[in-house]
């Protein structure tokens, strides 16, 4: 039985040093639901270029932060805007407390092909079915600016949290209109300026996580390089700088 016992045990030695070494080549970065596909490009080109593995966790700006109050585990993240920030500095769970802005990003009207109620404006929204994302979220807050900017009152038949779920209402035909981030424009849906819209900007905050792995550094660099930003301007996102 012996030599089995130490085959076993020999195996298992394996294994667990099998995953340690997964584990240190591989990179957990949290994500804001509207980054889903620009970080998914700079995921793989990341690997690509350093050979470490990238795993996204991606939701909601809010969910994320509560993720991180709550100890979840984490090498960098990158939220829709700095308000929501600040729940993740409060939790002292970041190596610096400053966060560097990489994107910009501004909300647009979405409404099903052919615009069948005939939205040209927010304006428009009076009598209408209406999804807005919920005011505690980013793409809530925006919307609440842009209203207040534009001093419209906007009222909606649903609360989504965040503006994926807002977009997927407004594909389905499920509602006349909703307003989500320029970048989650598909060709599902028709987009609709709005006036000033393009002033009233949310900030995309990075950082990297306490204890993070080394290479959660070079993850945040390569987001800020010429590269990364490129790959963000083709998926819509503006300069941080705007």
């Amino acid at each position: 039985m012996k030599p089995f016992v130490n085959l076993c045990l020999s195996v298992t030695l394996l294994l667990l040093n099998l995953s340690c070494a997964e584990s240190d080549d591989s990179l957990r970065v949290l994500a804001a639901a509207s980054l889903t596909e620009a970080f998914e490009e700079i995921a793989d080109d990341f690997e690509n270029r350093t050979g470490v593995k990238v795993t996204l966790s991606i939701a909601g700006s809010s969910s994320l932060a509560a993720q991180m109050e709550d100890g979840a585990p984490a090498d960098v993240i990158a939220l829709a805007d700095q308000e929501t920030f600040e729940r993740v500095k409060r939790s002292d769970r970041l190596t610096q407390s400053v966060e560097t802005i990489f994107a910009t990003n501004y909300l647009t009207i979405i409404t099903p092909i052919g615009n069948p109620a005939s939205i040209t404006e927010i304006s428009d929204f009076q009598g209408h079915v209406i999804a807005l994302c919920q005011e505690q979220v980013p793409c809530g807050r925006l919307t609440k600016e842009i209203a207040a900017t534009l001093m419209v009152e906007i009222q909606a038949s649903t609360w989504e949290p965040n503006v994926r779920s807002v977009r997927t209402k407004v594909e389905l035909g499920e509602v006349d209109a909703g307003l989500v981030y320029v970048t989650d424009v598909t060709n599902r849906v028709e987009s609709v300026p709005i006036k000033e819209g393009e002033k009233i900007k949310t900030r995309y905050p990075i950082a990297i996580v306490d204890n993070a792995k080394a290479s959660a550094t070079e993850f945040v660099d390569f987001v800020l390089s010429s590269d990364g930003q490129e790959i963000l301007n083709r998926f819509g996102f503006g300069e941080p700088q705007q």
